[in-house]
């Protein structure tokens, strides 16, 4: 597909979302000033994400975007997965089918999938280790009515995050309870998809409380061009959040999360049937405390209690292939924050421990000659410091130190065990009041997995940890108080990585580079338009690693738009993908398309307070694109994984 052929869509979409406005907002035109003024936006989003403090981010410094709960709620975004599509610098690697390979998405961020997903700054992803702490089961991330916002913070990040922050770091950002109010939310939509919400919250003297259910179901899948994709997929979650005010400085946050999902389908590319299940199972403490006007604490505890089943069984073979999973995590962190005129200080430290819950074969039992089985376990405890200290007016100099030290029940592994020292810094200047430039440097640090270090088929118990740095320099602005200008130009150079070897072993590679800018612009135009635009541009090269395979972008360009007069709201939001053919595999047809769109329209209609109607089409052109390929394993063209076609669902949701 041709840019102009894109461009020529992007307009049609335009044209497309204004017809359906018109017909709905000529009755309401009378009400259109009081709504009118209701939509005005400015440019007062708060992050935490960049510095682990609160600040606007305008102020951040850093390379970071934001996924408002206002643009969950215009686009209808039902997934994490869904609402980081359109964020520049972010990649999934999506099977697209039902559940296909344990309902796994590899998410990247800046062409790297070792990154650190949190929610309200707390790690959900736990020691599965370089290369791996991308992928998410995609049931983890589906509810979004519990969603404030989704920060994302494109770059190495190990003094403040630790292990495994190489690409950036994923921020969830859970709903304050503002009022006594419960919400419903059905729909129904192509695809088999149907989708029951309810989510109440209230407050009642220092007691505040969030409960919410979620279920949703989805069929058969049809690509771009109208192939079948067998499989069904149920998930089910359900969740409570108490908030207790002990004073006017002092409170405790306990929440509670439970999901299930069930799925199975049958995969044509290698000719099998496949099922399975899993379950998650979070339990979080949290005390936060304001010392002193100078002084903050928090204190934070979470558990995580990870099942999951998924079976394979070949057609063509008698022994199906199985895989179990049965782990536990926990983390522990305490945080410091000391705030002076000149300096802003944060120190702190985390203790993390991740378990394999399934007995594995230790060892023999010297006296009796039995095999002793054990659970493997790995532990890591980590001090950080950062500072950010004004040095002159308008200038500030950042500066991080953490260090690690993991420890571990997962066999001969002595060279894991060795403390690591990791350092970053940043050095910034406001040009003007509009005008801020940085530059600084920032390390990463990325500890094997158990399964890395311990598999009977796949391991290797001497890989030594990933470790590299990020340099990135950067420039925003702002227009006033209702548009922003990002620019982030890194490299990403990496002393030692951990890959997958073509003989069937992981191990260490050395000198991986990985290089590129992204830029996005975000404006809010008069008193009924939002718009945002972004640009990615990505240069990969990393040995282990398939996605150099022609798995990354050379460039993706995302945007979206809204527009809400009087009682309608209409919002078009979509990215535009330009695939780096992988030299290796030129005369292979790996992919349906090199370059694809894909393009998404969301229409709401609130005929009365507390009710909207809502219409969403997801793949608005019906594009044939995949995001994952088999043909650089088996040189098969054609055998890709393509994605769900053009579909259509209609809800309403009703608050009382």
């Amino acid at each position: 597909m041709s840019m102009r052929k894109s461009i020529g869509r992007i307009l049609l979409c335009a044209a497309l979302g204004g017809a359906v406005l018109l017909g709905s907002i000529h009755d309401a035109a009378a009400a259109a000033p009081a709504a009118a003024e209701e939509n005005i936006y400015t440019l007062e989003d708060i992050v935490v994400t960049a510095n682990r403090v609160p600040e606007p981010i305008t102020e951040a410094k850093a390379d970071i975007s934001i996924v408002s709960r206002r643009q969950i709620e215009e686009s209808h975004i039902n997934t994490v997965e869904e609402a980081l599509r359109t964020v520049p610098g972010v990649q999934f690697l999506n099977y697209g089918a039902n559940g296909l390979n344990a309902n796994l998405s590899g998410i990247r961020i800046n062409g790297s999938k070792d990154i650190v997903v949190l929610v309200d700054g707390v790690r959900i992803n736990d020691f599965q280790g370089a290369n791996n702490s991308g992928y998410m089961y995609a049931s983890q991330l589906s509810n979004m009515d519990n969603i404030e916002q989704i920060e994302v913070l494109r770059g190495s990040a190990a003094t403040v995050y630790g292990s495994g922050a190489r690409g950036g770091v994923i921020n969830i950002i859970t709903r304050e309870v503002e009022e006594n109010k419960t919400t419903v939310d059905l729909s129904v939509g192509g695809f088999g998809k149907t989708s029951y919400k309810v989510n109440t919250q209230g407050k009642h003297d220092a007691l505040a409380w969030n409960v919410y259910y979620n279920k949703n179901e989805s069929g058969d899948m049809k690509d771009g061009e109208g192939k079948t994709w067998e499989g069904h997929n149920d998930m089910e979650n359900v969740g409570v959040k108490l908030i207790y005010d002990l004073s006017k400085i002092q409170k405790i946050t306990a929440a509670y999360d439970d999901t299930k999902a069930s799925y199975s389908g049958v995969d044509p590319v290698y000719d099998n049937d496949y099922d399975g299940d899993y379950s998650s199972k979070t339990f979080t403490l949290r005390h936060d405390w304001k010392i002193s006007p100078q002084w903050t604490h928090m204190l934070t505890y979470r558990k995580s209690d990870i099942n999951g089943v998924y079976g394979q069984l070949y057609h063509n073979a008698t022994a199906p292939y199985h895989f179990k999973r049965d782990n536990s995590y926990e983390f522990l962190s305490e945080q410091l924050r000391y705030e002076l005129p000149r300096n802003d200080l944060v120190f702190g430290v985390d203790y993390s421990k991740g378990t394999d819950n399934t007995l594995h074969p230790i060892g023999w039992d010297p006296d009796t000659g039995d095999r002793l089985y054990g659970y493997k376990s790995m532990r890591n405890l980590s001090y950080y410091i950062q500072d950010t200290w004004e040095i002159a007016p308008r200038v500030s100099l950042m500066g991080g130190l953490r260090w690690d030290r993991p420890s571990g029940d997962v066999g001969n592994t002595s060279a894991l065990l060795a403390g690591h020292t990791s350092k970053s810094y940043k050095l910034s200047w406001d040009m003007t009041d509009r005008d801020t430039i940085y530059m600084g440097r920032s390390d990463f640090y990325i500890l094997p997995s158990i399964e890395q270090l311990t598999d009977p088929q796949y391991g290797n118990g001497d890989l030594l940890p990933a470790e590299g740095r990020t340099t990135s320099v950067g420039y925003n602005r702002t227009f006033g108080d209702r548009s922003f200008l990002t620019l982030n130009w890194f490299t990403t150079k990496s002393t030692r990585t951990i890959g997958y070897s073509r003989s069937g072993q992981y191990q260490n590679y050395d000198n991986a580079v990985s290089r590129g800018w992204n830029a996005q612009y975000i404006t809010h135009w008069g008193k009924h338009w939002n718009a945002n635009v972004g640009w990615a541009h990505l240069f990969w090269d990393a040995n282990g690693d398939n996605f150099a395979m022609g798995y990354y972008p050379k460039d993706v360009l995302t945007f979206g738009v809204s527009y809400t007069y009087a009682k309608v709201t209409a919002a078009l939001n979509g990215y535009y993908f330009m695939r780096r053919v992988n030299p290796g595999y030129a005369d292979e047809r790996g992919w349906p398309s090199d370059n694809y769109g894909v393009y998404n329209l969301s229409v709401n209609y609130t005929p009365v307070k507390d009710m909207t109607f809502y219409l969403k089409v997801e793949n608005l052109f019906n594009e044939l694109y995949a995001e994952h390929t088999d043909v650089i394993w088996n040189h098969r063209p054609g055998s890709w994984y393509a994605m769900p076609g053009r579909s259509v669902t209609v809800g309403v949701k009703i608050a009382f």
